[in-house]
C-alpha cells in the first residue's frame, strides 16, 4: 500500500521532508509510487526504512554505512556474522571516541582549573593563553 505523501512519511518517522528528500539523492530511499498529480507515495516499508535510519544513525552508523547495513538487510546471502562485524566495528570506533572525549575532558578540566576567573583582565587567562598561544 503507497499512500503515503512525503510529509506524511515525515510525520510517521519522525524526521522533516528535506531529510526524506536527501534520503532519496543518496538512493537509501525510493518512493514506491506516484500519484496521478505527481507527488511522491511511500507505504509502511518506507516508514519502516526510515525509522531504521534513523535508528542506526542513533547507533553512531554513518548514512554510507546505514545503505550497506540495508543492503544486507535485503541481501539473499547475507548473515548475522556480517551484521555482527560492522556492529563490532562500530564499537572499537565508539571506544576511540570516548578515549577522545575523556582527553578532552581532562584538558579542559584542567584550563577551568587553571583560570582564576574573577574580574582579571581576560588577557591574563590561562585558558586564553592556551587557546592562542604566543610566537
Amino acid at each position: 500500500m503507497s499512500d503515503l505523501t512525503i510529509g506524511l512519511l515525515a510525520k510517521e518517522s519522525g524526521v522533516r521532508t528535506d531529510t526524506i528528500r536527501y534520503y532519496e539523492q543518496l538512493g537509501i530511499i525510493s518512493p514506491e509510487a506516484r500519484s496521478n498529480a505527481g507527488y511522491r507515495l511511500y507505504g509502511t516499508e518506507s516508514v519502516r526504512t526510515v525509522k531504521f535510519i534513523r535508528r542506526a544513525k542513533d547507533l553512531g552508523f554513518t548514512l554510507a554505512e546505514i545503505k550497506t547495513l540495508l543492503t544486507l538487510k535485503t541481501s539473499q546471502s547475507a548473515t548475522c556474522k556480517d551484521m555482527l562485524e560492522r556492529t563490532d566495528s562500530k564499537i572499537v570506533e565508539a571506544k576511540e571516541n570516548m578515549r577522545h572525549l575523556n582527553h578532552m575532558h581532562d584538558a579542559l578540566k584542567k584550563l577551568s582549573n587553571a583560570c582564576p576567573g574573577g574580574d582579571m583582565p581576560l588577557s591574563e587567562c590561562p585558558i586564553l593563553d592556551h587557546l592562542y598561544p604566543e610566537v
